[in-house]
């Protein structure tokens, strides 16, 4: 019976945790993989990254920018409020049901690349951010 009870509650325990993740896209293993100052052509981000959130025309050539974003959230519920022994025999007594918790947090992914005119690379610049 001790023991049963022990299994339900770890089946239960297990049960009523999760986590959920979305990832961003754009991340700086990938970044440093695939971008190289001078080399890389607007044709191969468009490639790897797919299309800008905003371009903009200078004079010193084209300002591509991207942002992303992904929401990371994880919940626990389902404790187990508290046990009663008699006469050496363990009985389940009932669920915390107001032990639950949860989180969530935002990460922010932004990359901006400056153009030289003959549309390579010139410079880019990477930022994330977890809130």
């Amino acid at each position: 019976m001790k023991i049963t009870s022990l299994i339900f509650i770890a089946l239960v325990t297990v049960a009523c945790s999760s986590t959920e993740k979305s990832q961003t896209k754009i991340n700086a293993l990938e970044i440093n993989d695939k971008l190289v100052k001078g080399k890389t052509s607007q044709s191969q981000v468009l490639e790897n990254f797919g299309t800008p959130d905003v371009v903009e025309k200078t004079p010193e050539g084209d300002m591509w920018a991207y942002s992303r974003r992904s929401n990371e959230s994880s919940s626990v519920g389902g404790g187990i409020s508290h046990y009663i022994s008699s006469a050496g025999f363990w009985n389940w007594t009932g669920m915390n049901v107001g032990g639950d918790s949860s989180s969530s947090s935002t990460k922010t992914a932004s990359l901006v690349l400056h153009f030289h005119q003959d549309k390579t690379l010139r410079t880019y610049t990477f930022r994330t951010e977890k809130f």
